[in-house]
């Protein structure tokens, strides 16, 4: 390993090994690492290398953020590392520098001909003067699911398909799920065909979402108590961090409506019957990002989970009185004497 010191050892430049000594140095954070970083920080550091060393860190509760410039072509690098940080946006990012615990600093470097090293820097007055620089721009920074709104949005045109294949409908749920980054709202008028979800695969994909903070919500009409039962001890044991409501009555059409980030729809006419392949129970489809349709499906989502959260206490309710129904409780009135003597009325 190549490095130069200053005579105090407070300024290193790293030549070779530079992933090795920056694995290093990010190991031993105890309090959390802030940085900044572009789009081609992966040509200098393997992502699939870095990952286990975040989770790492991540799992014991460090604080990590980061500042990058975020664009369209390049949100699905950030979407990656969304699972370890907490990022924002600000534009005109164009370096690399890594903050460790607010004690030191790193940066890479790369001269006329391509060739990088690491510049690592411990010196009190300098580190502190760009970790104040880096928590004045994170306050005003644009936080990562508004950037990413925002660039969604900004692609313009409202859009409205209607698509027959099953197989394309089922690419555009696995990606649409995968690509979501603040919520997901799915409402099932069957409790089979959340069952045949299952089975493909889109429970799992949205279990997973919740691993990056993604709300995801579920209704789904059941009116069988036995399977109702079932299906809760399911996501109890599967998908505990799906939350999901149980409407007691049948919604008058057969359509599976799922919304991703409020922005966009699936809404998939769906049948049941004897053929368990994906064919047996996707029809037709509509895929919009159509804002009237949108708001209006939105609307019912929010209604009916209102409806069915308030149809389940009405449940519990009847379940706690039916409890006590066999005692023959008889009333009873206490009365009690609330007037006080004084020390001297007492003399």
């Amino acid at each position: 390993m190549s490095r130069n010191r200053s005579a105090d050892n407070e300024i290193n430049v790293v030549s070779d090994s530079i992933i090795d000594f920056t694995f290093q140095a990010i190991s031993k954070a105890t309090i959390g690492i802030d940085c900044y970083l572009t789009s081609d920080f992966s040509g200098v550091i393997d992502p699939e290398k870095l990952s286990p060393k975040l989770l790492d860190l991540k799992h014991k509760g460090l604080k990590l953020r980061m500042i990058s410039d975020i664009s369209m072509k390049d949100s699905p690098i950030y979407r990656g590392y969304v699972n370890y940080f907490d990022i924002r946006h600000i534009d005109q990012i164009a370096c690399n520098i890594i903050l460790i615990d607010r004690t030191d600093f790193m940066t890479f470097l790369t001269n006329a001909n391509n060739k990088t090293r690491l510049l690592a820097v411990s010196d009190k007055t300098f580190v502190s003067a760009q970790q104040f620089l880096f928590d004045s721009l994170w306050n005003i920074a644009l936080p990562f699911k508004e950037k990413i709104k925002e660039i969604e949005y900004g692609r313009g045109k409202s859009f409205t398909k209607n698509i027959s294949k099953s197989l394309e409908i089922l690419s555009i749920i696995r990606t649409s799920i995968t690509s979501s980054i603040d919520e997901i709202l799915v409402l099932f008028s069957e409790y089979e065909v959340l069952i045949r979800s299952k089975k493909l695969g889109i429970l799992n994909l949205l279990q997973e979402a919740t691993r990056s903070d993604i709300k995801v919500r579920i209704i789904v009409y059941c009116e069988n108590n036995n399977i109702k039962d079932e299906l809760k001890a399911m996501f109890i044991e599967n998908f505990p961090d799906i939350s999901v409501q149980y409407l007691q009555k049948s919604l008058q059409t057969k359509m599976t409506t799922m919304i991703f980030d409020r922005r966009t729809f699936l809404d998939i006419s769906t049948e049941i019957n004897s053929n368990e392949n994906l064919e047996g129970i996707m029809g037709s489809c509509v895929y919009s990002n159509n804002e009237i349709k949108l708001n209006s499906l939105i609307s019912i989502f929010e209604f009916l989970w209102i409806q069915s959260d308030i149809d389940n206490q009405k449940i519990i309710k009847e379940a706690y009185f039916k409890l006590f129904k066999g005692f023959n409780l008889r009333d009873e009135t206490y009365k009690r004497d609330w007037t006080f003597e004084t020390n001297s009325q007492k003399k």
